[in-house]
């Protein structure tokens, strides 16, 4: 769940403390590999470590993120992540035919050059501005936006309550961030309208529950749906050459 303000230094240390102590090391230690003796070492390091930066009860902000316990935190990680996460899964939406231009067209323009739909390729990037993959990210699709400019179109979908009911967008903070990121942000970038009509039409069926989420289309069907870490480049390099394969046969 996505926190209705900017989280302060001494809350972002707080959530620092958490994923490195807690969340990070237990990832995959999920089901038959989970282990109790482990977590309570963890646990008892993390309240030291809570503590230290200043809270008596770190669960005052970690329920916004729907964490109310270290009972539930034990219960979630022991369960694992969502199929979406582990390895061979495979979104719904692959294979799916969407319009971007259709999708932009109930966003507004933000930043950067607008989307019109003469690429073939389009790579759907969801995301939000407190999310901080989300922001280390914006550079390196920046920088393939860059790499394949003129063959591809790079495009992202802000939505800060992407994990939470929708609130109305606040376009003019969204507009602050981007000039104090101008550097790392430098392709295409649309903000949701207030009843989250890209979230909802292609983030949600996608299937995938986290961001940022990249879903990459060519000639408007559906290719990839997933992080763009890793296995995005692959993906859109196999797009790159089917284009070329059947512009030549076109040709």
């Amino acid at each position: 769940m996505a926190p209705n303000q900017p989280l302060t230094d001494t809350e972002l240390q707080l959530i620092e403390a958490y994923n490195t102590i807690i969340r990070e090391p237990f990832e995959d230690k999920y089901e038959d590999k989970w282990e109790d003796k482990p977590f309570d070492r963890a646990v008892d390091e993390f309240k030291a470590r809570a503590q230290e930066i200043g809270f008596t009860d770190p669960f005052e902000l970690l329920k916004e993120f729907n964490i109310d316990s270290y009972e539930s935190a034990r219960a979630y990680l022991k369960k694992g992540p969502a199929m979406c996460f582990r390895p061979g899964w495979i979104s719904p939406l692959i294979g799916q035919h969407f319009d971007p231009v259709a999708i932009l067209e109930k966003c507004e323009h933000i930043s950067g050059p607008e989307f019109a739909g003469q690429h073939r390729i389009v790579v759907l990037d969801f995301w939000a501005s407190w999310c901080g993959p989300c922001v280390q990210t914006g550079p390196e699709l920046s920088d393939l936006a860059d790499e394949f400019w003129g063959r591809i179109a790079v495009v992202g979908i802000n939505n800060e309550s992407i994990f939470s009911e929708t609130k109305p967008p606040n376009t003019q903070r969204l507009r602050e961030f981007l000039e104090e990121n101008s550097d790392g942000f430098r392709y295409s970038i649309y903000i949701d309208n207030a009843e989250g009509f890209a979230k909802e039409t292609v983030y949600n069926p996608a299937g995938y529950r986290g961001i940022p989420c990249i879903i990459l289309l060519v000639d408007g069907v559906v290719k990839y749906v997933g992080s763009p870490q890793e296995t995005l480049r692959p993906a859109l390099e196999q797009a790159l050459e089917d284009v070329e394969f059947m512009s030549a046969r076109e040709g």
